[in-house]
């Protein structure tokens, strides 16, 4: 009796164990070989090795879709602007409004190509090819040292004539970069009329901070302040005796100012003293502690 029951409770648990076995197993073969591809994908920082490429691609890109098919960039397009061939121009002489003209020419537009998108990939090649080699830092080879003197005195004298040529094209507003002189290509205004989006969030946002810093801000209390320190003192002069010192306009209901007695309007003095319970008169600078009207009591 025992021997039955201990095998039938050993062949329950083989059968129950060897489904899940053999589903661990089904499971590794099926994951194993994604675990492999996984272990030969790329790695991180792959495509940093040619992201000259992809910049000069995306370049092309641009140039192939736009200056080549005769048609702005899409920042040039955002401000209305074109490329116009300014030799033409010249030959013509005499200009009505500034927005006539050819745009570029075949030759021009292979120029542009070769100078942005070509002119630009070589060097950022060059320049990292030479950090990578350390041509600055090889005392031995006078080769490389002197590669690597050449391309800083081409890097300055570029700098200096971008800088030069920034400083003539907001002298005259012609030729932004050193290419579109070299290629005499000039950016004109594609249409006279241009319908603008006017943006207010930047005044939005100068009136939010206007109308939160202003009510801190007391004119009258940093009068006073300022007043004792300040060389004219006299401000109530014989002729503004009747003038109210707040307002500069003669007073209909005269009150005065205790115990100074100097005149003001009824409205700006009770204004004033509600405001600022320290008040101080406008004229001498003494605090105010009471208000009577002219003529009457306390």
């Amino acid at each position: 009796m025992r021997e039955t029951l201990a095998s039938t409770s050993s062949s329950t648990t083989s059968d129950s164990t060897t489904p899940i076995e053999s589903a661990w197993i089904d499971a590794h073969e099926r994951l194993s070989p994604r675990w492999q591809s996984s272990a030969l994908s790329p790695q991180p920082g792959l495509l940093f090795q040619y992201e000259a490429e992809l910049d000069a691609f995306l370049e092309f890109l641009i140039w192939r879709f736009s200056i080549w098919v005769d048609k702005p960039t899409p920042g040039n397009a955002l401000m209305n602007l074109r490329y116009r061939d300014e030799r033409a121009m010249e030959m013509r002489g005499k200009i009505r409004t500034g927005l006539e003209g050819p745009g570029l020419t075949v030759p021009q537009k292979l120029w542009y190509c070769v100078a942005t998108v070509g002119g630009q990939y070589i060097w950022t090649r060059l320049q990292s090819f030479s950090a990578f080699r350390q041509w600055g830092d090889s005392e031995q080879r006078s080769l490389a040292r002197r590669a690597w003197f050449i391309v800083q005195r081409i890097e300055g004298f570029y700098k200096a004539a971008s800088f030069t040529n920034l400083l003539v094209f907001l002298y005259t507003g012609r030729y932004r970069n050193l290419i579109e002189r070299a290629i005499q290509a000039r950016l004109v205004y594609g249409s006279p009329h241009m319908n603008r989006a006017v943006s207010f969030e930047y005044m939005n946002r100068q009136l939010e901070m206007l109308l939160l810093l202003l009510p801190l801000l007391n004119s009258s209390s940093m009068k006073n302040f300022l007043r004792p320190f300040s060389k004219d003192n006299s401000s109530g002069s014989a002729g503004d005796e009747t003038l109210c010192p707040i307002c500069q306009a003669n007073p209909t209901t005269v009150y005065l100012a205790l115990p100074c007695q100097h005149r003001y309007c009824y409205y700006c003095l009770r204004t004033r003293c509600a405001a600022t319970p320290s008040f101080r008169c406008s004229r001498c600078n003494d605090p105010v502690v009471a208000m009577q009207r002219y003529g009457g009591s306390i």
